[in-house]
């Protein structure tokens, strides 16, 4: 194998990872249980995203910017996200 083929490997490898991990990750999207939420609103105030509303006193996960970072998980007083 010649050193430019290993750095074209090497290279195509890259991006297929970055392209991968680039993003929300939706096949990991975090719940609310709704019958827990009392819409306190500290998740929305956490979220370094902006991937989290309280709607009529509920919150509401934007599964679109969610990037698992789980600082809802952890500032929930209720225990309501997971």
């Amino acid at each position: 194998m010649t050193r430019f083929t290993r750095l074209l490997l090497v290279s195509l490898l890259a991006l297929v990872v970055f392209a991968a991990c680039d993003g929300p990750l939706a096949s990991a999207l975090l719940s609310i249980d709704e019958s827990r939420c009392v819409g306190c609103g500290e998740c929305e105030e956490v979220c370094p995203y902006n991937a989290i509303e309280v709607i009529d006193g509920d919150a509401v996960i934007n599964p679109n910017l969610c990037h698992q970072c789980n600082r809802c998980v952890e500032v929930c007083p209720e225990g309501a996200i997971y």
